[in-house]
């Protein structure tokens, strides 16, 4: 029973996915990192044991284009290259031996149970690792506490909320008028799958007995399918909301619902279940809420539903407000409460570290959020990208620094550390001195436009349909649609022209052009001369309006294009005033500035990335529309652009898919450069979720790097979004990308950004 002492620059508390990648983005900038966890596998939530998908921003493609990149992206590649059936039971090694490889320190099983403190700054922090019979004492300049439970922060006397705030506090639309203890459960998910051979269960004695759908009210409607990833609402807190001191009675209670649901829909006969069993079920619950530490800004519903611009955002999220139900399994209301917003939001540094002591970060749901905030900022994707910034802002903290003096004083170079390295920022542009491709000048080969194909399928309409799509050029003269009338006499329409200020954003109501058309029965081609201009950049939308028409459909989809359907009772829309129980609301909840309702619905299609299953490439089909003059937003200058995603914007080149493969992309300086690394980010199609075990085709395969004319760098069957190339210094006026194959043989080459250095 030794006590061994170890001295690091920076202990990381907790090994989440937050965790893990701050201790990985910490180390990979210099610092002597140590990572201690108290499970036995690394991934929190993730782990093998519990196996929660890494979800994030892109919100099941309801926000287009915004999987995270950066380090989040780099360990979904890493778990698909192993994880072929998306089973999410591989976790835990691939952390495991990453952290190994950046040379992090990894304690497993390691229960911290002391703080020494010095004033308001951590000296140290100590506990004991059973698998070892060991105690150990970490002695470091600064700390991060990425335990979810926020432990480390508890223990040395940081302020916290723990539960609902009243509605008052923040003005938060989806809080309770009082402010009560009522937090998120936790959930022991399970894993099934379709045998050869039948089988029967029959559920413990010790289980919970369902003998009909009543017994779960407003669960089982949940179901998607067949039931192989287990319940996210077998979930529960415990009845005193104590979910680390009820941890013991917690976990029991959820195994009894985990074996009587399952019992009950395997003897179900209706459900066809003969030859489905059970392969495992987690014993460790997943937490999604307990305490939540005040840092210098708590991010609340308001800066979500409004898009907060902050000046220190470092990490964004997507992933709708889910507020589950107070009492979990055992409420007889709805289990959660999805409400939407309208586009992704930013997260602010300052939410990311202690308020009272002076050198702790905060990653994870114990972050500076209010209990609405949490339901949107849960997820492990999005508390990975504010990992991958905190470990940034690690590295830069000078001995003595607080973390509200590195915020203040290098919140910039947190934001540019961050985009160099793959990751997005809404609202935020590449600015590093140092990079030399921001004073090259770009040509290529060849550059897509944007124009759209004539087919012989027409789309329905219902009340109205919609289109947006990327203007660059400063003006729109003229707009050819082909409508048909599906009515046996003569109908009108009514045609909108007007901006969209994200992907999601369709509205008639303050048009920039309307005008009002006949439509004869059958097909109609309509011209519209609109001679607009000094149109800034941006998405632009044509909206039609009208009964019983169809929009004739275009043969190609055109990147960073969208379709909307008018759906005015699609969404519930509460004020501000509103007193409605929203668990008791049957409609998805939309939360928007001012409480405008939503009345244009984007078109999302869900794509599969798992092995074995159809690689569904399927688009939405968009409408067709001819335009003078033709934008150009796929032009070779994208990639100077300083954004390496896409948020409104494509912000990527496309060769013209009619000029064949190979094609280049030039960097042109009037002096010679002195260059050893580039940088470069490819189209990994960001609309998926996740990371798809077989390549897209929109990433590059096979590419070459070219300093006047010589050949530097040549990769093959590449399958990654970033790729990082250093090579011994050259002196030249020139570099140029070559791509000569596309994965799936795709026909046009894409690529986001390049930077040199």
């Amino acid at each position: 029973m030794k006590t061994i002492e170890k001295t690091y620059d920076f202990v990381v508390c907790g090994g989440g996915i937050g965790g893990c990648l701050t201790a990985i983005s910490a180390s990979r900038h210099g610092l002597k990192v140590a990572l201690v966890d108290n499970k036995t596998g690394l991934g929190g939530n993730a782990n093998s044991d519990i196996g929660v998908t890494i979800e994030g921003a892109s919100f099941n493609c309801f926000f287009a284009n915004m999987r995270e990149g950066g380090l989040v992206e780099e360990l979904k590649e890493r778990i698909a290259e192993i994880d072929k059936f998306g089973k999410n039971s591989l976790s835990s090694p691939v952390l495991l031996f990453w952290c190994r490889e950046e040379n992090v320190d990894v304690y497993s099983e390691l229960h911290l149970h002391s703080v020494e403190m010095d004033g308001s700054r951590i000296v140290s922090v100590s506990g004991a690792q059973g698998g070892t019979e060991r105690f150990y004492k970490f002695n470091a300049p600064q700390f991060c506490d990425a335990t979810g439970d926020g432990t480390i922060a508890f223990l040395a006397g940081a302020s916290f909320s723990m539960g609902r705030e009243a509605k008052s506090e923040y003005g938060e639309i989806m809080a309770p008028l009082e402010a009560d203890c009522g937090i998120m459960g936790a959930s022991c998910g399970l894993r099934a799958s379709r045998k050869e051979v039948p089988s029967k269960f029959e559920t413990p004695s010790w289980a919970y007995h369902y003998e009909k759908e009543s017994d779960l009210p407003h669960r089982l409607c949940t179901i998607k399918g067949k039931p192989d990833h287990g319940f996210w609402w077998i979930e529960y807190a415990g009845d005193n909301n104590d979910p680390s001191g009820d941890y013991e009675s917690i976990r029991l209670e959820l195994l009894k619902c985990v074996f009587g649901v399952w019992g009950y829909l395997k003897n179900d006969p209706a459900r066809g279940m003969e030859n489905w069993s059970m392969d495992y079920v987690s014993i460790s619950p997943a937490k999604r809420e307990s305490r939540r530490f005040f840092g210098d800004y708590v991010l609340t519903e308001k800066d979500i539903v409004e898009r907060t611009e902050f000046y220190d955002a470092v990490a964004y999220a997507g992933w709708n407000i889910d507020i589950h139900v107070p009492g979990g399994f055992k409420s007889p209301l709805r289990p959660n409460v999805h409400a939407f917003f309208p586009w992704v939001f930013q997260i602010p540094l300052r939410s990311l570290y202690s308020k009272d002591v002076s050198n702790l970060w905060l990653v994870g749901r114990d972050m500076s959020v209010s209990h609405v905030a949490l339901g949107a900022t849960r997820l492990q994707g999005t508390i990975g990208a504010t990992g991958h910034a905190v470990g940034i802002a690690a590295s830069l903290l000078k001995a003595g620094e607080s973390c509200r003096e590195l915020s203040a004083r290098a919140y910039g170079e947190v934001q540019q550390a961050v985009l160099k390295e793959g990751s997005f920022i809404p609202g935020f542009r590449n600015l590093d001195e140092g990079d030399y491709a921001r004073s090259a000048e770009i040509t290529a080969d060849s550059e897509l436009k944007l124009v759209f194909e004539k087919s012989e399928e027409f789309l329905s309409s219902g009340k109205g349909r919609a289109l947006s799509f990327p203007v660059t050029e400063g003006r729109v003269e003229k707009l050819k649609l082909i409508l048909k009338n599906e009515k046996s006499e003569n109908s009108k329409v009514r045609l909108y022209f007007a901006e969209s200020h994200h992907p999601n954003h369709f509205s008639h109501r303050t048009p920039l052009a309307e005008k009002e058309f006949d439509l004869k029965t059958g097909i109609n081609e309509l011209c519209w001369d609109l001679n607009l201009n000094g149109l800034k950049n941006g998405l632009y939308a044509v909206l039609a309006m009208g009964d019983s028409f169809s929009w004739m459909c275009s043969a190609s989809e055109p990147y960073g294009c969208y379709t909307a359907l008018y759906e005015p009772d699609r969404y519930f829309t509460p004020s501000k005033d509103d007193k409605t129980d929203l668990f008791a609301i049957h409609k998805a909840v939309m939360l928007t500035p001012d409480s405008e309702p939503v009345e244009w619905i984007r078109q999302v299609k869900m794509r599969l990335c798992q092995y074995g299953k159809s690689f569904d490439r399927k688009r939405v089909a968009l409408p067709y529309i001819e335009m003078s003059p033709v934008q150009r937003p796929y032009s070779a200058s994208q990639i100077l652009s300083g954004v390496s995603h896409t948020d409104i914007m494509p912000d990527l080149w496309i060769s013209d898919p009619l000029s064949p493969l190979p094609q280049s992309v030039k960097l042109t300086w009037k002096e010679k450069k002195k260059i050893s690394s580039l940088r470069i980010v490819f189209d990994a199609d960001t609309d998926m979720p996740q990371v798809a075990v077989d390549a897209p085709e929109t990433l590059v395969a096979d590419y070459q790097i070219k300093a006047d004319e010589k050949i530097i760098v040549e990769c093959h069957a590449n399958k990654s979004f970033f790729r990082i190339h250093n090579f011994d210094p050259i002196l030249t006026d020139s570099i140029s990308l070559t791509v000569t194959k596309m994965n799936r043989n795709a026909q046009s080459a894409r690529v986001f950004e390049i930077r040199a250095y």
